[in-house]
């Protein structure tokens, strides 16, 4: 999806958003199916349409400038890799996008504390790589290393963020102002997909990762600002809870608060073990929504357990689009194209338009066979 695309479909919501009235349990009239959810076209006939743009798969990446330069080779990228294990995945995604410009990388694993997070920046500050490629953890964390990484002049790319670019990041991918606006769409799809009648909505945050808990305070805000009967609450958890006690977390919350109808879950790998919690607890009708996928989560959508729609950014073609825009920046190439302000493909994925993802990975493309566009823009035969 092109960037002006994007801009025009958020524009569009936000025209929907000034309109809406608060939420009525009246939904007489017509409906419409979006998503494999019964939507109210009365309710939010201007928002089922945005959401409906919304799931359509997007067919650009909006860079479209070739480099037109010969790409210096020989480099070395520095991963650091947090301690999630779709970070895993992203670096494989990595390793092959770097490998196509004869670049090398090393992987170093992040972990999940602040100690193992700043032993990994400081590893990274004693390789002296080219560049460095992250994601997903604060700045707070890594400031110092960040600090002497710049005074080299050394590029440092993040990614899935809460985090600026600007005082050592050199570029961010998937930031503020996205999550704020893909939290305000996960809200919307809330909205449509609740038959015009109020609700009351759990985000279950994790505090390491300030990105998920500016997605969670836009959904409440857009939920609250749109309909005067539902509610928005918030469970914290702590980033120890993936992949241990997190589905009894959770589980615990919605049987002490049964009114809760629509959850919003974190990302991806947080929704593991979830559904079948939820339904041994007596919880299946509960709808979940997330952002990201794994085969895991994949496997819920086309089952129906629980989870009714993903909504995101491709994390593995932003690390496609690091490569690109360190291709154009040792190049003297304008890098403008890459970093432009939501022009990131934005996709909306439910049983209805899922499509099949790795086995092991869960791992499906946005844009289909972005790794050859980016290759014709690099010159790459």
């Amino acid at each position: 999806m092109r960037a002006t695309k994007f801009r025009a479909l958020a524009a569009m919501g936000a025209a929907a958003v000034l309109g809406l009235a608060a939420c009525s349990s009246s939904s007489s009239g017509g409906s419409s199916s979006t998503g494999g959810q019964s939507t109210s076209s009365t309710a939010y006939p201007q928002l089922a349409r945005y959401i409906a743009s919304l799931e359509q798969r997007p067919a650009s990446l909006g860079v479209t400038d070739p480099v037109g330069a010969p790409i210096p080779q020989g480099k070395t990228i520095a991963y650091i890799q947090c301690g999630s294990p779709a970070c895993v995945v992203d670096g494989d995604v990595l390793q092959q996008a770097v490998s196509v410009l004869h670049w090398k990388m090393n992987r170093i694993n992040a972990g999940l504390t602040a100690q193992t997070i700043q032993a990994a920046w400081q590893q990274a500050l004693t390789e002296h790589p080219d560049a460095v490629i992250t994601s997903g953890v604060s700045r707070a964390l890594f400031n110092p290393q960040l600090a002497q990484l710049a005074a080299s002049k050394t590029p440092v790319i993040d990614l899935t963020t809460a985090d600026p670019p600007g005082g050592g990041l050199t570029a961010v991918f998937g930031y503020g102002p996205e999550w704020t606006t893909q939290g305000k769409i996960i809200a919307d799809y809330m909205l449509v997909n609740s038959g015009g009648k109020p609700f009351n909505e759990l985000s279950v945050n994790v505090s390491a990762y300030a990105n998920i808990s500016m997605i969670s305070a836009a959904v409440a805000t857009q939920i609250k600002a749109s309909c005067s009967k539902c509610t928005a609450s918030t469970l914290n958890v702590p980033v120890t809870s993936i992949g241990t006690d997190l589905p009894s977390r959770i589980t615990s919350y919605l049987s002490a608060h049964p009114d809760v109808n629509w959850v919003y879950v974190g990302f991806a790998d947080m929704m593991t073990g979830l559904p079948s919690a939820m339904s041994s607890a007596g919880l299946g009708s509960v709808k979940t929504v997330t952002i990201d996928r794994t085969s895991a989560s994949n496997e819920y959508m086309q089952n129906g357990q629980s989870l009714v729609m993903s909504a995101g950014f491709d994390v593995g073609e932003m690390m496609w689009r690091s490569v690109d825009y360190l291709a154009r920046l040792w190049t003297g190439k304008s890098t403008a194209q890459d970093t432009a302000l939501s022009g990131l493909p934005l996709w909306l994925i439910t049983k209805v338009n899922q499509p099949s993802g790795n086995p092991s990975t869960g791992y499906y493309p946005y844009v289909v066979n972005y790794p050859a566009e980016y290759e014709k823009l690099w010159g790459v035969k």
